[in-house]
């Protein structure tokens, strides 16, 4: 029987029981007023991401030019060794 049943079933609550909660709802216009506010901010958020992984990919290769210009023999040091 429990198979059969359809939608989420709380016992001691009946569909009479949620139909009757009251939930407050702003005015459609305050709604559309949120709606455009969060599609700004997720904008900003998009920039805000898109700023990070120019400077995470910037610092990667500022770190990659450092390394490779520590690491690479030093032809000067080299030709003092020499001599």
């Amino acid at each position: 029987m429990k198979n059969c049943s359809k939608g989420v079933a709380v016992r001691g609550i009946n569909i009479g029981d949620v139909r009757a909660i009251q939930l407050p709802v702003p005015p459609l216009a305050e709604q559309r007023q949120i709606v455009a506010k969060v599609n700004e901010l997720m904008t900003l958020c998009d920039k805000l991401e898109a700023s990070l992984t120019t400077a995470a990919d910037t610092r990667r290769r500022l770190l990659d030019a450092l390394l490779a210009e520590a690491l690479a023999p030093d032809e000067d040091r080299l030709l003092e060794a020499a001599e």
